[in-house]
């Protein structure tokens, strides 16, 4: 557990970092793929993968209702992102600290990167996300979610600017 955290908290000083150097945007990224280098795949949820589609294709008819319109480069990068998050979170941090707290740990990571009410509501996919990897034993059910999530975050603040405007305030201490 003391690992976990330790490992964490360099997540977080990169998140800081990244904060002054934008350039170096890619490297929180890199630093959640490290768990693939320590633990095996098998201990990171890389198996059951039926299961995992099944689970992990529960939102996939959110594309009926709102097709994302985004460029293929930019749906590229939303798996690659949900790829190093969820190998990071789910199956390196979550059998460590359970759903809640694992939960907490996302919202708080993406606080730090960016201080918004979206960052903070992120915790509840989350747990949805934590949900499905306990439930199939797979990786593969919360990358689907996450990714398809994105996806349809995008097509809906796409059609509803205003929500979005909302969503993307600065928390402040005032």
């Amino acid at each position: 557990m003391r690992r976990g955290l330790l490992i964490y908290a360099g997540l977080l000083l990169i998140l800081l970092s990244v904060r002054f150097a934008p350039q170096l945007s890619f490297l929180p990224y890199l630093y959640m793929m490290i768990p693939l280098i320590l633990i095996p795949e098998e201990r990171l949820g890389f198996r059951n993968y039926r299961r995992g589609l099944l689970y992990g294709s529960l939102l996939l008819p959110l594309f009926l209702i709102a097709p994302p319109s985004s460029c293929g480069v930019w749906v590229l990068n939303q798996l690659g992102v949900a790829v190093a998050e969820e190998i990071f979170f789910r199956g390196f941090l979550l059998p460590l600290f359970g759903n809640l707290r694992t939960s907490f740990l996302f919202s708080l990571a993406h606080l730090i990167n960016f201080p918004t009410l979206n960052s903070l509501l992120v915790f509840f996919p989350s747990l949805l996300f934590g949900f499905a990897y306990l439930r199939s034993g797979s990786i593969l059910a919360p990358v689907l979610l996450h990714f398809t999530a994105n996806l349809f975050y995008a097509s809906f603040v796409e059609e509803f600017p205003q929500l979005y405007r909302i969503l993307q305030r600065e928390l402040t201490g005032s």
